[in-house]
């Protein structure tokens, strides 16, 4: 199955959707710079404090970055027996570790880090760990025979794993990708700091599924540098990059902002009549279901089995284009038809069929739930772009949001100089990432000024 992917270039910050066969959005995605988010990032780490209260070891990431590991995660660190945080790890130390999540937001505690760092590519994925080389089963024996003399050196320290879409490139761009993967793992910094990470562009092309399918880009300076990356890094997306050519912004014109605001509303509405709300709390995630207007012209089984099944299939899709993540519990409406039980669970097999993540849940209770557990990759679209105390706008959020304005905007052919408008707190945080106002300002060969109001950008 192929789908239409769509890369939105922004300041700080990049985004990506993919589109349906029936040209609907289905996935989102959020490319962030490291400084905004270091999720995935690899870091050369020293080892501040090691509490053996706790059983956790804190350690600094550079940069006034916090970082924090468990015993658990430790442990990958020695051979054998470990039964104390003190066994694995001692203070000075210095390491490389992975940001495997981000603290919640606004709590400002430590990132949670890994000591096994895993590179993943379009081609091989790179483990800090045993040394081995392992090859897909999809991949054709002349390919392994060919790539096993160029990746065998490389993977004296650590683990290569060949992905299946290698089979379908010149074995020399996955070897360059292999070695900028390995070349980066060994480095050793004399002090703590970045070791690796993707810029916003390569991570959206880096996620870009599929075999075939267009990845449209908008804005001729993006596509010429997504085109050189490609090049560079990616050959099997040279073909697949083209130019965003519709009227207005490619999110609003393939109607991903109007599926971002449905996602966030109180009520997501089923064509039904019912609907579903989502309200994520820091231990899971609950979905209730309510039959709304669906009883008109229905008998109150039907209705209850119609509202239950919709709301089925848009727990399926919200859970993957919102990226829920951990344990979701659906509050269906009771049923007491027969076969319906058994209906509801084909339905909700149906709507997790094509997850890349893996996805698991129970039968139906007597009390009408259901448990779903999601793999948990990072922040929701809730968590992103609201706070968990109200639903309103981030600060970061609404600033690039206005940075993506500004850009725009600044790039017509419309005199006069920039000027964003906005609350303290978020004109507080452009001034502070003055690296995305310069940008802004090399992009658009414009000047730009801050006023207090509501957000808004316009030229004067």
């Amino acid at each position: 199955m192929s789908f239409d992917t769509i890369i939105e270039p922004g300041i700080g910050q990049w985004r990506s959707a993919s589109l349906d066969e029936d040209g609907l959005p289905l996935t989102l995605a959020f490319h962030d710079d490291v400084a905004l988010s270091p999720a995935d990032a690899v870091f050369y780490a020293r080892v501040t404090r090691v509490d053996t209260t706790l059983d956790m070891a804190f350690l600094d990431l550079g940069d006034g970055r916090p970082g924090a590991m468990n015993l658990r995660r430790a442990k990958l660190l020695v051979k054998g027996r470990a039964d104390r945080i003190s066994d694995c790890l001692t203070e000075g130390q210095m390491l490389a570790v992975q940001v495997v999540a981000e603290p919640p937001v606004g709590e400002g505690k430590a990132f949670v880090v890994t000591p096994r760092p895993r590179l993943m590519g379009r081609y091989v994925v790179v483990e800090n760990g045993g040394a081995r080389l392992n090859f897909s089963k999809d991949i054709a024996t002349k390919t392994v025979k060919t790539l096993e003399p160029l990746l065998q050196p490389m993977a004296t320290d650590g683990a290569i794993i060949v992905r299946s879409r290698a089979d379908t490139v010149p074995v020399e761009a996955v070897a360059a990708e292999a070695r900028r993967f390995t070349d980066a793992l060994r480095t050793t910094p004399d002090k703590p700091g970045l070791m690796f990470a993707f810029s916003p562009m390569e991570q959206a092309l880096v996620a870009v599924e599929g075999a075939e399918g267009p990845v449209m880009v908008e804005g001729g300076g993006a596509l010429a540098s997504v085109r050189a990356a490609v090049i560079q890094h990616w050959p099997d997306l040279d073909g697949r990059i083209t130019a965003y050519e519709g009227d207005g912004a490619a999110f609003e014109h393939f109607g991903v902002e109007e599926a971002i605001e449905e996602a966030l509303a109180d009520k997501i509405l089923l064509p039904s009549g019912g609907w579903i709300s989502v309200h994520e709390t820091r231990a899971l995630t609950v979905v209730d279901v309510n039959m709304g207007s669906a009883l008109q012209g229905r008998s109150a089984g039907d209705a209850k089995l119609i509202v239950n099944m919709e709301a089925a299939m848009a727990v399926g899709y919200h859970l993957r284009f919102q990226d829920i993540g951990g344990l979701v519990v659906v509050d269906f409406i009771d049923m007491s038809a027969k076969g319906a039980a058994r209906d509801l669970m084909s339905a909700l097999d149906a709507a997790f069929d094509g997850d890349p993540v893996p996805v698991q849940h129970t039968g139906i209770s007597q009390f009408g739930l259901v448990e779903i557990n999601r793999r948990r990759r990072g922040l929701s679209l809730r968590d992103r772009l609201t706070t968990s105390r109200a639903p309103v706008a981030r600060a970061d959020a609404t600033a690039l949001d206005l940075l993506r304005r500004a850009r725009k905007l600044g790039r017509t052919p419309a005199t006069g100089s920039l000027v964003i408008s906005a609350n303290e707190t978020v004109i507080s945080w452009l001034e502070t990432n003055t690296a995305y106002i310069d940008d802004l300002k090399l992009q658009t060969q414009r000047s730009v000024t801050f006023e207090r109001g509501a957000p808004d950008v316009t030229l004067k």
